[in-house]
């Protein structure tokens, strides 16, 4: 079963990461100061994190290193959607947990990422969501979900490379296997249950251009192992 990625990827971050926000944004001792106070505001975070000199410091300024995937993918996709008119945070929030719990870091390319790809959409697969019980099946169908989000957004040539060697389907065939997975996910009664059916409905519906802003992204600033 996969790790279930939960609203908020900010609870997560780590201490180095909350002193790299304020370094970054707070440029005197007073501000410092009071930067603590709005941490303590969970209404405030978001706002905080929307700035783009913490994109700027961490990519442009490759201090990215000292992140944690939480906040690194948080700051890349929310820039990223945002660049291309996407305004809703619980899409980058939800595709920036994603990213990070896969393991994506410039050291780690698709090939560790996505090793049973050839096997994902086999007859043993499609049998595994037809014979799972209830509960599973919506597990499977996130987890699927999932594993495309992260390698149509961040390893696009990967895919395009390996479309043309083995005439293998491309992106935007995978594009589609992301939408239909959460849209199925959105119409589960689990989605519900982990109040998740706005979120699934909102990040199927973003995901085309969501993933070609990601794409742009990738191919100007970052080294993924492509």
């Amino acid at each position: 079963m996969t790790r279930f990625p939960r609203p908020g990827c900010w609870f997560r971050f780590t201490p180095t990461d909350w002193n790299f926000i304020r370094d970054t944004l707070a440029l005197t001792e007073r501000g410092k100061e009071g930067f603590k106070a709005m941490m303590d505001d969970p209404d405030a975070v978001p706002i905080i994190l929307d700035n783009d000199k913490l994109f700027d410091a961490a990519i442009v300024s490759r201090k990215a290193a000292m992140l944690s995937p939480e906040l690194f993918f948080f700051l890349v996709v929310r820039h990223s959607l945002k660049e291309f008119g996407i305004k809703e945070i619980a899409v980058a929030d939800y595709m920036a947990v994603v990213c990070a719990d896969f393991g994506c870091t410039p050291t780690k390319g698709p090939d560790d990422i996505n090793h049973s790809i050839d096997s994902l959409y086999s007859v043993d697969y499609l049998e595994a969501i037809e014979n799972a019980s209830r509960h599973h099946k919506f597990f499977l169908h996130v987890q699927c979900a999932n594993q495309f989000l992260v390698l149509t957004c961040l390893y696009p040539d990967f895919l395009h490379r390996r479309a043309e060697r083995r005439g293998a389907p491309d992106v935007d065939y995978y594009e589609q296997v992301v939408v239909s997975h959460l849209d199925a996910a959105r119409k589960h009664v689990l989605a519900d249950e982990f109040a998740m059916e706005e979120t699934f409905e909102k990040v199927a519906e973003c995901f085309p251009p969501a993933r070609r802003a990601m794409n742009h992204t990738v191919r100007e600033y970052l080294s993924l192992g492509q």
